[in-house]
């Protein structure tokens, strides 16, 4: 078990530093570290602005796990919803694959009681969804150029939608399999009586979901919009939402913590290819990576040291 652990820190540092050394490659290329001045010239009530929509982003997060919950019976305060999502954040941006978004499952079970595989349920919609609408999105990278590395990561994103959709319907056969082979196992204790069920979502609650999921992405293209904008460029929003998209892709595709590297690259090179010179091209997408992603990792860091003391007084 230690050295599983230990394996799994490993590659997950190896991924990490794969990720920064491509994100160093790109600013060194850029030519951003000759003219830092570039990052004065930016509007500052703009740049408010733009934090603020980030800030939105995070909250309808909240709202939307608060929604979930309240559904499967457990009606949390605007305080745990905060904890638990916020401190999610930083479990699962440091994790390959957003694996530590497992957290939010663990701390409904220990917090409220609620049973783990509801937990997983309502992961998988947040998930599901916000992948749907990535794909959908990116796939209007077809109006615009189509090259082989676009194909693989809209290829990829299909099959994990597939994938996702087949094991949502079938989810109590593949419970019902992981069951009898776990009671079999002497170091697992599973009642084999026990009904392993995930509980499926009504159509109308379905939906409500699916338009918190577009409001927060919706906020995610606006705000890089205004980040462009703040540094003197008005580009296309359509066409800036699809790259974005397509960059959140790649970063999930590369199984590299936060994307570090893969998704400031590729955003890179697509607002290049809207006419911004590559020198402000970089620093748009850092300035909009620090005020999201890495304000959200420091944000969770902090949030989960009072999610973890919250489950002192767990219930079960």
């Amino acid at each position: 078990m230690k050295l599983r652990v230990t394996c799994q820190g490993f590659i997950q540092f190896l991924l990490l530093s794969i990720g920064l050394s491509i994100l160093a490659h790109f600013i060194s290329q850029s030519g951003i570290i000759d003219n830092l001045w570039i990052i004065t010239t930016v509007d500052i009530p703009l740049l408010i602005l733009a934090f603020g929509l980030s800030l939105a982003n995070i909250g309808s997060k909240v709202y939307r796990w608060k929604y979930l919950s309240n559904y499967y019976y457990r009606e949390i305060s605007w305080h745990d919803a905060s904890l638990v999502s916020v401190s999610s954040l930083f479990f699962a941006n440091i994790t390959p694959g957003k694996i530590g978004d497992l957290y939010k499952a663990y701390f409904m079970k220990r917090r409220y009681g609620v049973q783990f595989l509801d937990g997983v349920s309502m992961i998988f919609y947040e998930r599901f969804f916000e992948l749907t609408i990535l794909f959908l999105v990116a796939a209007g990278i077809a109006m615009i150029q189509l090259r082989a590395i676009t194909v693989i990561a809209l290829e990829f994103t299909l099959l994990v939608l597939f994938l996702l959709l087949v094991f949502y319907y079938k989810a109590d056969f593949f419970i019902g399999l992981a069951q009898r082979v776990l009671v079999k196992l002497p170091t697992e204790k599973i009642d084999p009586g026990r009904d392993l069920r995930i509980r499926k979502m009504p159509f109308l609650n379905i939906t409500v979901v699916f338009l918190i999921t577009v409001i927060s992405l919706v906020l995610e293209f606006v705000r890089l919009w205004v980040v462009a904008l703040a540094f003197g460029f008005l580009l296309n929003p359509i066409q800036l939402s699809i790259f974005m998209s397509l960059a959140f892709i790649i970063g999930l595709v590369s199984q590299i913590p936060l994307g570090v590297g893969a998704m400031e690259g590729s955003l890179n090179y697509f607002v290049a290819s809207m006419g911004v010179p590559s020198v402000t091209a970089i620093a748009i997408v850092l300035v909009d990576r620090t005020i999201s992603m890495y304000f959200a990792l420091v944000l969770g860091f902090i949030f989960s040291k009072f999610s973890l003391d919250a489950l002192k007084d767990a219930v079960t």
